[in-house]
C-alpha cells in the first residue's frame, strides 16, 4: 500500500516537473490567465465609464440650460445636441447616443422631458435610465416643492424592455463565432496527430485547394446553426423581426468566412487538438465579452473602449441586431461590413503562408 502511494507521488512529481519543463505548457498554464483577467476586469462590468448622450432643448430657458448642464457633468457625455426631433431620432438610431433627451418648448408650464433609450442592449438602457432619473430627481429637490419634473421614457427596438431580445439575437452571431473557431481549429492540428496530413500534403492537391477544403465545412455548419438560433429566436421566442432574412443570411456568410482562416491559422500553428482548444477558448470569451453582448461596452474604460474596435465579433452582432431589431436596410450596415472584410483579407494570406511554410 505504502510502495503503491510512493509510486504514484512519483508519478505526480513527474508530471508535474514534465508540465514546467515543456515552453509551450508552460505559455499555455500562465497567458491565457493573464490575458483573461485583464480583459474579464476591465470589460465585464455594469458600471459605465461615460454614457453618450443627444440632447434637444426646445425650450432654451435658464432652468433648462441648468438641467443640460447637470447632466453633462456627471457620467453622460454629449454627443450630439439637436436643434430637430430627427437629430434626436438618427443620433440614438445610429448608435451615436445611448439615450436622446427631449425638453419641449412649455417646459415652464409642464415642467416634463422626454427620454428615447437605445434598449438594444437592455442593461445599458436600464442603467443609463437609472442614473438619469437620480440627477433629475436632484433637479427637482433643488427647485421644485410639489410641482416636479416628470421623465417620459420610450424605448426603442425593445419596447418592453425584454433582456431576451438583446442576449439571443446576439447569441446568432456568437454561436456562429463558436462553432467556426472549433471547428476549423482541429481541422489540422486533429489530422496531424492521427497521422493523416502528411497524406494529404501527398495528393494533388495544392495548398489553396486544401485550405478552401477545410473551410467551406466549417463555414456552411455555422451558418445553418445561426440560422437554427434565427428560427428559434423568431417562432418559439416571439422576438419581432423587423428586416431581411436575406440581410440576416448575408451577414452570417460574411462573418462565418472572414472568421474561420483565424480558426485555421490556429489549427496550423497548434502541435496538438489541446492547444487548438486552448487558444480557441482563449479567444472565444474575451470576442464574446467585448462584443457588447452580455455587459455593455459602455461600462468600460475609454481606453479600453477602444479595443472592442478590433474585435470582428462586435461590427458582426452589432450589423445583425440593426438588422433584425431595427429593419436596417445593406446601406445602412455596410459601414460595420468593411472591417469584416478587412479582416478576412488580412487572414486569408496569413493562413496561406502558414499552411505553406509552417506545417511539419
Amino acid at each position: 500500500m505504502i510502495k503503491s502511494l510512493l509510486r504514484i507521488i512519483a508519478l505526480i512529481k513527474k508530471e508535474f516537473v514534465a508540465m514546467w519543463m515543456d515552453k509551450g505548457t508552460r505559455k499555455i498554464l500562465i497567458l491565457p490567465i493573464i490575458i483573461q483577467s485583464f480583459i474579464f476586469g476591465y470589460g465585464a462590468s455594469f458600471n459605465p465609464e461615460i454614457i453618450p448622450f443627444a440632447f434637444y432643448d426646445e425650450a432654451k430657458s435658464a432652468k433648462t440650460t441648468e438641467l443640460f448642464n447637470d447632466i453633462n457633468s456627471t457620467l453622460f457625455k454629449l454627443t450630439d445636441f439637436c436643434y430637430n426631433p430627427y437629430c434626436l431620432k438618427n443620433s440614438v438610431s445610429d448608435g451615436n447616443a445611448l439615450i436622446g433627451i427631449y425638453v419641449k418648448s412649455d417646459f415652464e408650464k409642464d415642467p416634463k422631458i422626454f427620454v428615447i433609450a437605445d434598449a438594444r442592449n437592455t442593461t445599458s438602457a436600464n442603467i443609463a435610465i437609472g442614473y438619469l432619473t437620480s440627477i433629475v430627481a436632484a433637479f427637482n429637490h433643488k427647485h421644485y416643492n410639489s410641482e416636479q419634473i416628470n421623465i417620459n421614457t420610450r424605448l426603442r427596438f425593445n419596447e418592453n424592455n425584454i433582456s431576451r431580445f438583446s442576449i439571443m439575437t446576439g447569441m446568432i452571431l456568437a454561436l456562429s463565432f463558436i462553432q467556426v473557431m472549433l471547428l476549423s481549429s482541429f481541422s489540422v492540428s486533429r489530422e496531424r496527430e492521427d497521422g493523416t496530413f502528411d497524406m494529404l500534403l501527398m495528393t494533388p492537391a495544392n495548398p489553396a485547394e486544401i485550405l478552401i477544403g477545410k473551410a467551406v465545412p466549417p463555414t456552411l455548419v455555422a451558418i445553418m446553426q445561426g440560422l437554427m438560433l434565427f428560427i428559434i429566436c423568431r417562432f418559439y421566442f416571439e422576438i419581432p423581426f423587423a428586416g431581411s432574412l436575406l440581410n440576416v443570411i448575408f451577414i452570417l456568410s460574411l462573418f462565418s468566412i472572414s472568421i474561420v482562416s483565424l480558426g485555421l491559422a490556429i489549427s496550423a500553428l497548434a502541435k496538438s487538438p489541446q492547444q487548438s482548444l486552448v487558444f480557441v477558448f482563449t479567444l472565444i470569451l474575451p470576442s464574446i465579452i467585448l462584443s457588447g453582448m452580455l455587459t455593455p461596452i459602455s461600462a468600460m474604460p475609454a481606453w479600453f473602449q477602444s479595443i472592442t474596435k478590433l474585435n470582428p465579433l462586435y461590427y458582426g452582432m452589432t450589423a445583425l441586431q440593426r438588422v433584425y431589431l431595427e429593419g436596417q436596410n445593406f446601406y445602412e450596415i455596410a459601414p460595420l461590413l468593411i472591417p469584416l472584410i478587412l479582416v478576412g483579407l488580412a487572414l486569408m494570406p496569413l493562413t496561406m503562408y502558414l499552411f505553406r511554410h509552417k506545417i511539419d
